[in-house]
């Protein structure tokens, strides 16, 4: 960060900046259980942050608002940078990655392909007895087993309670070999590697939906502004087309109030 003034003193000074444009800004809220959001006419901010991190966010959020002023949608990557360009898109996500450790997903991957080494462990365990089983097909000998039993209904859940006229059983794959005692083992493997297939799926699922969001223009350009206030030079290495772009259209003027921010921030471009 550039200024030798406190963060909280900054943060104090933007805020009265961004509401004398007509801007809510709330720092005593959960900021809907993230660091922060943007929404028309308003900015929250996580009372959860502390000073530094406070700052951080609003910038960021600031960012959206100016993003918006260009393009209501949110949506355009080439109104931001004039163009629009793989080579530009890698350098944003790599300035992405640096400013936010979060969108390495580091600890989905590590999960998913903890899961996948499972399911693979659980597989060869099956093939012992059954040297034909495949993932890829239906497991035929656990469907004649099953067929007449409760137990089928774990291949695809978890948990699940099974209703009968006057009353009702719940089973788990957790709890498979005390429900039904006389399972034989590769069938509990089956079914843990059924749980941790959809386990997978859902992290994965998570993933791209993260890798979505991440790569949303308006995502891109607030991560590019708040990477500029942690460490201009940085970004200067990392992004080089890009900002030089940027400060061609920045001195330009073409950024609404991005001046003034940097300002306040005691950015030189």
């Amino acid at each position: 960060m550039v200024s030798t003034r406190s963060s909280a003193l900054i943060k104090s000074e933007l805020i009265r900046y961004i509401s004398s444009l007509g801007l809510t800004v709330n720092t005593v809220t959960k900021a809907r259980g993230n660091k922060g959001f943007f929404k028309e006419g308003r900015i929250d901010v996580s009372k959860n942050l502390d000073d530094d991190s406070a700052l951080k966010t609003l910038v960021h959020e600031f960012a959206h608002y100016i993003n918006y002023k260009l393009d209501n949608k949110l949506k355009d990557f080439e109104i931001l940078f004039g163009q629009d360009s793989k080579e530009l898109r890698d350098e944003l996500i790599n300035i992405t990655m640096w400013v936010d450790e979060s969108a390495l997903c580091s600890k989905l991957n590590r999960e998913r392909e903890k899961l996948k080494s499972e399911i693979k462990n659980l597989t060869n365990s099956i093939k012992i007895v059954y040297p034909k089983f495949s993932l890829s097909e239906n497991f035929k000998e656990f469907d004649r087993y099953s067929r007449f039993s409760d137990l089928k209904y774990l291949e695809k859940y978890d948990r699940v309670k099974v209703q009968s006229m006057f009353s009702h059983k719940i089973y788990s794959v957790s709890n498979v070999r005390t429900d039904f005692p006389d399972i034989p083992e590769p069938f509990i493997d089956y079914l843990k590697l059924k749980s941790k297939q959809r386990k997978r799926s859902k992290i994965s699922r998570r993933i791209g939906k993260l890798n979505k969001y991440y790569n949303e223009p308006c995502e891109l350009f607030a991560r590019f502004v708040e990477g500029i206030f942690i460490d201009i030079d940085k970004v200067k290495s990392v992004a080089p087309k890009t900002f030089d772009m940027f400060s061609k259209k920045y001195n330009q003027n073409y950024y609404p109030n991005m001046h003034e921010l940097f300002a306040i921030l005691g950015i030189l471009i």
